[in-house]
């Protein structure tokens, strides 16, 4: 038998570091961050892909759209998430280019805390708009109690709850208002409430203020307000119909746009027709660079995100978001084959 010279300890320590440098070179960081409203089902996408994916480690941060978008723009993050879709002047700022891939869909709930109120609140489209721009200041106002014959609401001050950080939830929920409302002005993820308004960070932090503030209402993505048990209005539509968020209503309401999805993927669905639809919905895109240095990051990101498209939409509904329809996906996964 041949001795275990220097010289062999030598070759099996240079095969061992070389083995070592392989196993190194095919293991991939993906990380991201952005809206909040994508948050709950990424953290579920993440635990499910990364242990069956053991070379590739996906980590997300919950910071809002507006500071994802500013992240992924300068090239923080290998990807973001957002439901304000970047405008052609901020996709010219990166240099690879930027494709949108809708990855899921939610809804923006009104939710509310009404110490005693056992009842189903309704909010037309004018009182939607009177409570939050400040101009309704009691829950006995005529305009509520309009659309809630019959129940005992109390002559309380409303407490609106709202967003301080750049939200995409914000972008969707004030693109319905202005849908809806001539009276309403300001569109964008970051807009000036009421002045008596309490003003947090996050939809976590908008149903966890909710949840604790008495005689509160505020706009949450759905999600996070079934989380904490939250009750939410049932809202006017386009059609005069007062609709209750769930699975059906915003499928619904995805349904009655999909002829007018654009090619790049970026829809602003404001105000959807139809009598069964949910008014208040939004597509959430994950933001991804065309062009990759890294060809293993590119990789990695495709295996991700098309995992999402398919196997993570099983994960949708549970978690309070919008599977999202076929001829959706069948786009999305057009838009990530265009990455490289």
């Amino acid at each position: 038998m041949e001795s275990f010279s220097p010289k062999n300890a030598l070759y099996a320590a240079t095969l061992a570091a070389a083995f070592c440098l392989a196993g190194q070179a095919r293991a991939v960081e993906l990380n991201g961050a952005g809206s909040s409203f994508h948050s709950n089902l990424y953290k579920e996408w993440m635990a499910e892909f990364n242990r069956a994916n053991p070379d590739i480690t996906v980590t997300y941060k919950s910071v809002g759209s507006g500071e994802g978008i500013r992240r992924f723009t300068q090239g923080s993050v290998a990807f973001g998430s957002t439901e304000r879709p970047m405008t052609d002047a901020e996709i010219a700022n990166v240099p690879e280019n930027v494709l949108h891939v809708p990855t899921t869909a939610g809804m923006v709930v009104l939710a509310y805390n009404i110490p005693g109120f056992s009842g189903d609140l309704r909010l037309s489209r004018q009182a939607l708009v009177g409570i939050m721009s400040g101009r309704i200041k009691t829950w006995d106002d005529p305009l509520i109690r309009a659309a809630n014959p019959g129940v005992d609401i109390p002559k309380r001050n409303i407490a609106v709850v709202a967003r301080r950080d750049a939200s995409g939830t914000t972008f969707s929920f004030t693109t319905h208002l202005a849908a809806v409302s001539d009276a309403w002005k300001e569109v964008g993820t970051t807009v000036a409430w009421p002045n008596n308004a309490m003003i947090v960070s996050g939809n976590e932090g908008v149903a966890g203020r909710i949840a604790i503030a008495e005689y509160s209402i505020g706009y949450v993505e759905y999600s996070f307000a079934a989380q904490l048990n939250l009750r939410s209005a049932l809202i006017e539509n386009r059609a005069g119909q007062y609709v209750r968020a769930d699975g059906a209503s915003g499928s619904a309401a995805l349904a009655s746009a999909l002829d007018g999805m654009p090619e790049d993927g970026r829809q602003i669905i404001p105000d959807p027709v139809g009598d069964t639809v949910y008014p208040i919905v939004s597509y959430s895109w994950t933001l991804l660079r065309k062009a990759n240095k890294d060809p293993q990051v590119a990789d990695g990101l495709k295996r991700f995100v098309g995992w999402g498209l398919v196997e993570g939409q099983t994960f949708a509904e549970g978690l309070g978001y919008i599977p999202l329809p076929a001829p959706v996906v069948n786009r999305a996964q057009a838009i990530l084959a265009g990455l490289h």
